[in-house]
C-alpha cells in the first residue's frame, strides 16, 4: 500500500499542474484576441499560449492510466496485470505523440501527428463516455458508481477540449489575413468570435473539473 499512497500523490500533482496552467492559457488567449495590440505582440501570447499549454495537456493524458491503477489497487476495477501494462505503454505512447506535435507544429509531419492525436482524442471520448453509460445502466465493470460518472467527466472532458480546438481554429486563418491584409473589422471578428464561443466552453470545462475531484475524494455514492 505504500506504493499506492505515493500514487495518490502523484494524482493529485498531475490534477494540479493541470488546472493552474489552464488559466494562463486562457488568459493568453485573451490578449490573442486584443485588436490594440501589434501582430508581433499578439503571436507572442500565443506562443506563450501554446508552451504553458503543454503541462495540462501532457497531465491529462496521464491522469488516464494513474488513475485506472489507482482503482485497479483499490478493487474498483478489474483488470488484468497485461491489460494494466498495455493501459500504461498506450499512455507513455500519447504522451509522446503530444510532445512531438509540439515539437513539429510549423512543419508538415506535425500536421499528420496532430491528426492523429485528434483521432486518438475522439476515440477514447466515445469510448469513455460509453463505458461511463454502460456501467450507471447496468452495476457493472466499476464497483462504485461515483468512479463511473468520474470516467464519463473525463471523457465529457476530451469532448470540451475538441470543441474547444474547433472553435479557436480559425485563428491560424486569422493570423494569416492579419499579415497579409492587416487588421479589419471582419479579421477581428475572426478571433472576438472565438474567444465568444470559447468562454462557456472553458467554464464548464473548469466545472466537471471540479466535479470529478469532488467524486474522487468524497466518494459520495
Amino acid at each position: 500500500m505504500a506504493s499506492h499512497i505515493y500514487l495518490v500523490f502523484v494524482h493529485v500533482l498531475l490534477f494540479a499542474y493541470w488546472l493552474a496552467p489552464d488559466w494562463g492559457v486562457y488568459v493568453n488567449s485573451a490578449y490573442v484576441a486584443r485588436a490594440d495590440l501589434p501582430v508581433t505582440e499578439r503571436r507572442r501570447f500565443l506562443q506563450a499560449a501554446l508552451r504553458i499549454d503543454l503541462l495540462p495537456r501532457s497531465c491529462l493524458i496521464l491522469l488516464l492510466p494513474v488513475g485506472l491503477q489507482l482503482a485497479r489497487n483499490l478493487g474498483l476495477l478489474q483488470l488484468p496485470t497485461p491489460a494494466m501494462v498495455a493501459i500504461w505503454a498506450a499512455g507513455i505512447a500519447w504522451l509522446l505523440l503530444s510532445w512531438s506535435v509540439y515539437r513539429t507544429q510549423a512543419m508538415n509531419i506535425g500536421r499528420r501527428l496532430r491528426n492523429i492525436d485528434h483521432a486518438i482524442r475522439i476515440v477514447l471520448a466515445v469510448l469513455l463516455l460509453a463505458l461511463s453509460i454502460y456501467a450507471l445502466a447496468t452495476g457493472e465493470l466499476f464497483a462504485a458508481r461515483w468512479l463511473a460518472v468520474k470516467v464519463g467527466g473525463f471523457g465529457l472532458l476530451l469532448t470540451l477540449g475538441l470543441m474547444l480546438r474547433k472553435v479557436m481554429g480559425g485563428w491560424a486563418e486569422g493570423f494569416h489575413r492579419l499579415e497579409v491584409e492587416g487588421s479589419s473589422p471582419a479579421t477581428e471578428a475572426v478571433f472576438a468570435t472565438g474567444l465568444r464561443r470559447a468562454r462557456p466552453i472553458v467554464f464548464v470545462f473548469w466545472t466537471t473539473s471540479a466535479l470529478m475531484a469532488f467524486l474522487g475524494l468524497v466518494k459520495p455514492f
